[in-house]
């Protein structure tokens, strides 16, 4: 039998912890339960031939895994005080024996328990109340909401967030009152849950990735370049060198990854920019024995790692932004390739 009202409030402390140069988020709080237990109106329906033994009902608090415990528990049930200790049975976590012949009159018996323990990643919830609430503080201030349900109201500024969540047990997909073919098929409750991931910060990682997006923009350009020089100076210029100027435009991303773990990004990518142009730059001219026309590829890369790198600092401008130099870019590889006769022969 489920409670007919879960509240649940707490504050979680975050700790940034490193080993070698990741980081991780750890947190400690200290959850407080309250609510209450009552009989269903058609609770007799509901027992469907099953008999109860109401001499030794106990109260199960599920917890997936109790390492993370600080200190004992007590349950306070109808102001009378309970030492939980681990439960073995279908569902693991906290349990006592109480006594439920207040519930069984009819009564609606008040409980409330804290819950001090320490964990790492996230805290889910699972709505066991006829009407569940949560309510959390964090000084995190990178969370994300996660589960079956969102919270109802948030709040995230620099400092940490407030959450509130608010559940009906018409809102999931089980009864108040449970037997036990329900726990041999669903021995967790995790389908349902809800609750936040303290994420850690990685800003190096996500700017990389959404770099590695204009990849095949770069790499592209930067082949049509060197294909119009091609085209231009009537020099030909291998496929194999093609294949190394293109590795050398994808190892900037490894280098970009492997210096912002070790500095700022912004440094990270201006250095990996000047390392990346400069090997092109020198490879263009020893091949086409012009030093302007690889000095103009090299200024072409400037401009594109440029245009990139704004495009990452922007966020609801991006798309805009970036969809109006894609059609810039066009306009000019236009114009440039106009003079060029593709059908000419050569001799």
């Amino acid at each position: 039998m489920l409670p007919e009202q879960l509240d649940v409030k707490g504050d979680v402390k975050t700790k940034l912890l490193k080993r070698g140069i990741y980081d991780f988020t750890v947190y400690e709080t200290a959850l407080d339960l309250t609510g209450q237990f009552k009989l269903p109106n058609d609770f007799e329906k509901m027992l469907d031939g099953h008999e109860w033994c109401f001499e030794k009902a106990k109260i199960v608090v599920g917890l997936p895994n109790l390492r993370g415990l600080s200190d004992n528990v007590a349950l306070n049930f109808g102001g009378i005080a309970y030492d939980m200790v681990a439960e073995t049975g279908n569902l693991k976590g906290l349990s006592c024996e109480v006594d439920l012949s207040r519930v069984l009159e009819g009564e609606a018996v008040d409980f409330s328990l804290v819950l001090p323990f320490k964990g790492a990643g996230d805290l889910m919830f699972a709505p066991f109340g006829q009407t569940t609430t949560v309510s959390l503080t964090s000084d995190c201030a990178t969370p994300s909401f996660t589960g079956y349900y969102l919270p109802d109201e948030r709040q995230v500024t620099d400092t940490g967030f407030q959450a509130e969540w608010k559940v009906l047990a018409i809102n999931r997909d089980y009864p108040q009152v449970l037997n036990d073919s329900f726990f041999e098929y669903r021995t967790e409750f995790g389908y349902s849950s809800f609750g936040v991931e303290l994420k850690v910060p990685v800003e190096q990682y996500l700017q990389t990735d959404r770099a590695i997006k204009y990849a095949f923009l770069i790499i592209l350009l930067t082949f049509a370049a060197v294909f119009f020089v091609e085209m231009r100076k009537a020099k030909p210029i291998h496929p194999v060198q093609y294949l190394l100027i293109g590795i050398a435009l994808i190892v900037f991303y490894t280098l970009l990854l492997s210096f912002s773990e070790h500095m700022n990004f912004g440094l990270s990518y201006l250095i990996a920019c000047v390392m990346t142009i400069a090997m092109i730059v020198v490879f263009m001219a020893s091949i086409t024995k012009d030093k302007k026309t690889a000095l103009g590829i090299g200024l072409l890369l400037a401009v594109l790692y440029t245009f990139v790198y704004v495009l990452l600092q922007l966020e609801s401008y991006a798309l805009l932004v970036g969809s109006v130099g894609l059609f810039i870019i066009l306009g000019i590889a236009m114009f440039a390739t106009q003079k060029i006769d593709w059908y000419k022969k050569k001799d």
